[in-house]
């Protein structure tokens, strides 16, 4: 499978907002265990007021929490809805979001989920327009609420979960969800690694149809035919590379077959799980790596969701 790639124009356009960024310091105002196993943390940021601008769910706001260490830098998908971060806001002279940091996603990571109170980041502008489509400049999430439209949301691991709660706890989808069909899938580890499980019964309270599907389940239950040990290469000398690449490849084949679940193994397949006609859906994904997500989008569009009418977050 050839891996999605960025045209030239989106490229450039990624550069010159990487070249554009201003950075500033952002305290710390708390650090919360959002999972049961403590792995991931919400870190509530408070910077200069008006300095962030959130606007829509699904934008994304770079962050170093190590000045001067090459490579420190990440976006960090935004978990607060817009309005939720005006409302903290308001009685404060700075803007506050939120940002979900998975503390096994590697050194800089850890080292960012590591501070306490008190302690700064740097932090640029949210950037991003929330969730839009590759095809169409009009396909928005705004677009979709407007034109009535029922809504999927694909979530995978910190990323994607951060995306989900923000458009989750959004009072336009909210709103949305009482008259149209919401589904969201939400693809981690384990119970013990999910996040923001006092929301789900929020979410499902008001009209969300929220699926966690665990990854755990596929290793259980490992046969010869399964993604997992399709993936799994012979012995070899290839050393920790090869062993961490061949991770990684099981790791995505294990999303793939959750989502492809979910999707289309289910009492009245992808209608069943979208609640109504495939064309007339608008999904939303977040999280998903560049080659599940292009897999996903082509399963999609096989079975009648329209190409302009799938929305990402990362690239934009």
């Amino acid at each position: 499978m050839q891996a999605a790639r960025l045209g030239p124009n989106v490229a450039a356009g990624i550069r010159d907002v990487q070249r554009s960024l201003e950075w500033r310091p952002a305290t710390v105002t708390r650090n919360d265990a959002v999972s049961l196993d403590g792995g991931q943390r919400l870190m509530h940021l408070s910077v200069e007021d008006d300095y962030v601008g959130l606007r829509f769910p699904g934008e994304r706001t770079p962050a170093e929490a190590a000045s001067g260490v090459e490579g420190a830098r990440r976006l960090y998908s935004i978990a607060s809805s817009p309005y939720d971060s005006r409302r903290d806001s308001a009685y404060l002279s700075a803007s506050v979001i939120e940002v979900v940091v998975d503390r096994t996603g590697g050194a800089d990571d850890a080292r960012f989920a590591s501070l306490a109170p008190g302690d700064t980041v740097e932090v640029s502008q949210v950037i991003g327009r929330g969730f839009c489509s590759l095809f169409s400049s009009y396909a928005s999430l705004m677009a979709a609420l407007e034109e009535r439209r029922n809504l999927l949301l694909l979530a995978v691991g910190a990323r994607g979960v951060a995306a989900a709660r923000a458009t989750l706890t959004w009072t336009p989808v909210l709103a949305h969800a009482t008259r149209h069909k919401v589904t969201c899938l939400y693809v981690t580890r384990s119970p013990s690694t999910a996040a923001f499980l006092p929301e789900w019964d929020q979410w499902r309270d008001a009209g969300v149809d929220f699926r966690p599907l665990y990854t755990e389940s596929l290793l259980k239950g490992d046969s010869p035919e399964s993604p997992r040990a399709a993936a799994a290469p012979a012995p070899s000398n290839g050393g920790a590379a090869a062993a961490a690449a061949a991770a990684e490849d099981a790791a995505q084949a294990d999303i793939m077959a959750l989502l492809e679940q979910g999707l289309f193994l289910n009492a009245g397949g992808l209608a069943g799980a979208v609640g109504g006609r495939p064309a007339e859906t608008t999904v939303l994904l977040a999280g998903l790596s560049g080659e599940v997500a292009s897999a996903v989008a082509r399963e999609l569009v096989f079975t009648g969701v329209q190409w302009e009418r799938m929305l990402f977050c990362e690239f934009f």
